[in-house]
């Protein structure tokens, strides 16, 4: 499956605790050892915002990435086992504090 890094969205938060952690609450997965990207055996992940390279699915994603591949602005090969969760908190770890968050998509956590 081909994936595109979404730029910029470092200063995106949700309810839980990072995004990596995000991931594996709703993939039902561990955090895997290395990178998710086909080629690449490293260790240090981040829970990355993707987009499935297409022109029919603009949803973002959360895969686990490292930092290299979280930077790139090409497309990245993993493997189609990868479990994409919803980038958009009010369908996941927000979904039952605030309901449907509008606006933003649901993207950034409420704080007060």
């Amino acid at each position: 499956m081909r994936l595109k890094n979404v730029n910029g969205t470092s200063g995106l938060k949700c309810g839980c605790g990072s995004w990596l952690d995000h991931w594996a609450k709703f993939s039902g997965q561990s955090i895997p050892t290395y990178c998710v990207e086909s080629s690449c055996y490293e260790k240090q992940l981040v829970g990355a915002h993707v987009q499935k390279d297409s022109v029919s699915d603009r949803n973002w994603y959360i895969v686990p990435l490292c930092t290299k591949h979280n930077l790139k602005a090409e497309s990245i090969i993993v493997g189609d086992h990868v479990v994409l969760v919803p980038a958009n908190t009010s369908e996941t770890c927000n979904k039952s504090m605030y309901g449907s968050l509008t606006g933003l998509g649901g993207l950034y956590s409420l704080r007060r």
